[in-house]
């Protein structure tokens, strides 16, 4: 029965990209695609604001040949009529309620060994475009435990059924979470400039630096 429903998964997971191509419209651009595609042959954490509910969903299949991974929240993932569908597609369990709860920490940092990348929602909620919210550094936390390059990324409104949406893949950026100083300032410092490589994405895309 497992395996039936693996193989049933693994069939939903390739025959959803055309389909959400078609509901969810999205024009993709590139800062620098030949830098950015050559990082993203390597364990990658690619981060972006949070505009809606699909992200997760879209960017795993979006990116698919990259291995890209996403967090679901636990309360989805333990649904009994869905789990079987979650553990079985690239999809890591995450309590948003633990607290200090860092299980998901290794599981990413595990499957990034396996060569895969992780896509992540730093802000931890949704928000308009225009009022991004702070960046929680967590993605760092697991940038520095893994040694994965960071890719930002910026959406440029809310993804919606039959709405065409921009979507800005950054080039990779490299910031020292190793340096001197108290580490959740440094990785509060850090998040910040994250953040505002987001910002600068979609800056760009509005003034036509990138097409």
């Amino acid at each position: 029965m497992e395996k039936i429903k693996k193989a049933l998964a693994k069939f939903i997971f390739w025959a959803a990209y055309p389909v959400l191509r078609i509901i969810y419209p999205m024009t993709i651009h590139w800062e620098d695609k030949k830098a950015t595609q050559a990082a993203l042959k390597g364990h990658c954490i690619i981060f972006s604001n949070h505009t809606g509910y699909v992200e997760g969903l879209f960017m795993t299949r979006l990116l698919h040949r990259y291995h890209v991974w996403t967090f679901v929240g636990k309360d989805w993932y333990d649904k009994r009529k869905i789990n079987w569908l979650f553990r079985n597609l690239h999809y890591i369990s995450i309590d948003r309620k633990g607290g200090m709860d860092t299980e998901w920490l290794d599981k990413a940092t595990e499957r990034m060994k396996k060569g895969s990348s992780i896509y992540m929602l730093p802000e931890g909620h949704t928000s308009p475009v225009d009022q991004m919210d702070e960046f929680k550094p967590g993605f760092l936390v697991l940038a520095k435990q893994s040694g994965a390059t960071l890719i930002p990324m910026y959406i440029d409104r809310k993804i919606k059924l039959f709405r065409h949406t921009g979507l800005v893949i950054g080039k990779p950026i490299y910031p020292d979470l190793f340096e001197k100083g108290r580490p959740s300032q440094v990785m509060k410092k850090h998040a910040e400039s994250c953040r505002d490589a987001v910002i600068e994405l979609g800056k760009k895309l509005e003034s036509g630096k990138i097409k």
